[in-house]
């Protein structure tokens, strides 16, 4: 196991997405790190951007695209399945993003595990903060749903061995993906850190006044300083691949201008 943090990316099209996310990993991390970038392979689309990511960053070794073990040839909007242990329908889109989350992992052996989504942005220095509290706890998640009980994987971080230890991999068995880490950990009263959040359904609305960057939709994420003072640290905008292309450029203007402005 490597002193470093694994941060494991899953993409579906839309590759400036990732070029931006990127861009603010590399400007805002100050801890080793290495990138996992993690998309299917069934037909020519994925083929051409898994191909055109591979030359994108040829000359980064910290930076490794690699395919989804994901063998299944339906598109994530085709069709629902159940869970198998609570029978919630999901759509096959959760089931594919959760083996290409683990696809990630299992390639990966870094001492710390970050599963991002790829419609992410870091906003500022982020692991000074963050590490301290992924070590005193199971797990920090960026967003809770409490109605799934489940500490969400937009942005989801943890210390690996606290998992492997336990024989344990998010996964989609239950409610939604990594929802089975959430479980086993109330199930085994195990501390796990939540981040304070904008989200209007399941987090805290009144953070939105704080929002550093233009945009309707989407939500920050913030982490309390020494002062106990709010700091954003991430924007998730969601929807990733399903955003109108006027939305889609939009969040391209907005990440573009706040990178170059910070």
């Amino acid at each position: 196991m490597t002193d470093n943090i694994d941060i494991i990316i899953t993409v579906v099209m839309r590759s400036d997405y990732v070029k931006l996310l990127i861009k603010s990993i590399d400007r805002y991390t100050k801890y080793p790190y290495k990138i996992y970038i993690v998309t299917d392979i069934r037909n020519e689309a994925e083929q051409q951007l898994f191909d055109s990511l591979n030359e994108m960053y040829a000359d980064r070794d910290d930076i490794f695209i690699i395919e989804s073990e994901n063998t299944d040839t339906r598109m994530g909007n085709e069709a629902w399945v159940n869970t198998p242990v609570d029978g919630r329908r999901v759509g096959l889109a959760s089931i594919f993003k959760s083996i290409a989350n683990e696809t990630g992992i299992k390639a990966s052996n870094g001492k710390y595990v970050c599963l991002l989504d790829y419609d992410c942005v870091f906003l500022s220095e982020w692991t000074e903060r963050i590490l301290p509290l992924v070590d005193k706890n199971f797990f920090v998640s960026g967003c809770w749903r409490e109605e799934g009980k489940m500490g969400t994987d937009q942005f989801f971080i943890y210390e690996r061995n606290n998992l492997e230890s336990r024989n344990l991999m998010p996964d989609c068995t239950v409610y939604d993906c990594g929802a089975n880490i959430s479980k086993y950990a109330l199930e085994n009263n195990i501390q796990f850190y939540i981040c304070p959040n904008s989200n209007r359904a399941f987090g805290d609305s009144n953070l939105r006044k704080y929002h550093v960057m233009d945009l309707e939709h989407g939500e920050q994420i913030f982490v309390p300083n020494s002062k106990e003072e709010l700091v954003p640290i991430l924007y998730h905008y969601g929807r990733g691949s399903a955003r109108q292309n006027e939305l889609y450029e939009k969040w391209c203007s907005e990440v573009s201008k706040y990178l170059e402005e910070n």
